[in-house]
């Protein structure tokens, strides 16, 4: 039988780690490090959005529009307490008004 060599790092195996991870540190704790050092964040801002089951035909329409403008008028139709649906549709009879 050949024993292998060690080349030193035979005590290796005794090593262990820490009973007690380091705690990590909190968000909104590191986020203001960072923007003191200068860094930006990446974080895109996050929509708002509300779901609401419709039984009358509908079809999709897809656009791209401002994060800004998107919260706002899902906010309004939150305040008004209606669909989105409902309030494209208020917003949509506002054209022959003009």
């Amino acid at each position: 039988m050949t024993t292998k060599p060690s080349f030193g790092f035979g005590k290796l195996a005794e090593i262990q780690p820490d009973a007690a991870p380091a705690p990590a540190p909190v968000a909104r704790e590191v986020d203001r490090v960072a923007e003191k050092l200068g860094f930006q964040s990446r974080e895109v801002p996050t929509r708002r959005k509300r779901r609401v089951a419709v039984d009358e035909p509908t079809d999709q329409l897809n656009l791209r529009a401002a994060i800004a403008d998107i919260n706002r008028f899902v906010e309004w139709c939150e305040r008004e307490r209606m669909s989105y649906r409902e309030g494209f549709g208020r917003l949509v009879a506002k054209i022959d008004q003009a």
